[in-house]
């Protein structure tokens, strides 16, 4: 059991080192601190968004599936503009294209579902 385990991570480690091989250049070298803070910005970027997108859908008096599409809409436009900004070279600020569209949807939509509920609350129920 504990050998298949151990071959198991060792095979994944060794194609995750070569999938940063096929879409990262030998001599780019990224540092961890630089990643950590990139991902941080990705954050404070997605919980504006959010605040944001919710207070506006509030206002709007959007509610049940079009508020959620309006959020998923302000989602993709700010992965589109991030990506945007790195100029297309993702791969220069992280390792994978995947940590732009998706770092922190979920803390994002808690967030948007809060703004959104109370300014509907206070501009339209009260």
């Amino acid at each position: 059991g504990n050998f298949r385990t151990r071959s198991f991570k060792l095979s994944y480690y060794n194609e995750y080192k070569s999938y940063l091989r096929m879409t990262r250049k030998e001599n780019e070298p990224l540092s961890p601190i630089s990643l950590q803070g990139n991902h941080a910005v990705v954050s404070y970027c997605r919980t504006a968004l959010s605040a944001t997108s919710g207070i506006v859908a509030g206002i709007l008096g959007l509610y049940g599936l079009h508020g959620f599409l309006f959020y998923i809409f302000a989602s993709l436009l700010m992965s589109v503009l991030l990506i945007g900004k790195a100029r297309c070279s993702w791969n220069s600020f992280f390792l994978t294209p995947w940590d732009i569209w998706s770092n922190g949807i979920l803390g994002g939509t808690l967030t948007f579902i809060l703004f959104w509920t109370f300014l509907y609350g206070l501009v339209h129920v009260y």
